[in-house]
């Protein structure tokens, strides 16, 4: 049996479509080979201009709860370990996925969520949206009720395909933010490429950069299935 490595990150560039909140990335020239005489050691080196939430990037709890931790006082085994992702791309933008919705996404996966696993929701959002005004405004998100059900299982993190799992252009109240701030269950945002594990067991790794300080960090989301 063979071991494969599938990219679950979204492009960071000065094309990424950024939550409101945040200006989109600048990437400089810093260094260029034609800098240099040709008969010289040369480099071509950037300058990142970025939010830390930009593109694929998991939050700290700090990011939304006034007395939560930074990304750097998490710890490091929060970010990777068993994996499951259900199908919610039935769903359509606008629609919170409720707790029912996701315990039968679970079941329908044929697989066996257990404690301590991570769970991650698969709207293909990125591939069908990318670069129209849909990906900001025309996604399905996790209500705050599948938050608490994803505690009480005892999922490790979460992450979805999406700028948020809130639905951030039909209300400014951010219910499931908060529900993660209440049951200290963090997340993943704007994952990639979930269609490629959907209802199959993996291995997921996202780590964060070791920003000092931060609330939140890009990733290099990967995930290792058995072919």
């Amino acid at each position: 049996m063979s071991r494969r490595v599938i990219d679950l990150s979204q492009p960071l560039s000065r094309e990424s479509q950024m939550h409101p909140f945040f200006p989109p990335p600048q990437v400089l020239r810093h260094l260029m080979h034609a800098d240099y005489p040709a008969d010289r050691p040369s480099f071509n080196a950037e300058m990142l201009i970025t939010s830390n939430h930009a593109a694929t990037h998991v939050d700290a709890f700090g990011h939304y709860d006034r007395t939560g931790a930074k990304i750097t006082e998490l710890p490091i085994d929060l970010f990777c370990g068993d994996a499951l992702c259900v199908d919610i791309r039935q769903y359509p933008g606008g629609h919170d996925v409720t707790a029912e919705e996701v315990e039968q996404a679970v079941s329908d996966s044929g697989q066996e969520l257990r404690d301590g696993d991570i769970l991650l929701f698969c709207s293909d959002h990125y591939n069908r949206t990318a670069g129209t005004p849909a990906f900001l405004n025309g996604f399905n998100g996790i209500s705050a009720e599948a938050v608490h059900w994803m505690a009480d299982r005892s999922v490790k993190i979460f992450g979805v395909e999406t700028i948020s799992p809130d639905l951030t252009y039909l209300t400014d109240e951010y219910p499931t933010h908060r529900a993660c701030a209440e049951r200290r269950l963090t997340h993943y945002e704007n994952l990639n490429n979930l269609k490629d594990v959907v209802n199959r067991p993996f291995e997921f790794y996202g780590f964060p950069l070791r920003l000092e300080p931060a609330y939140g960090s890009p990733v290099r989301a990967v995930a290792i299935v058995d072919d």
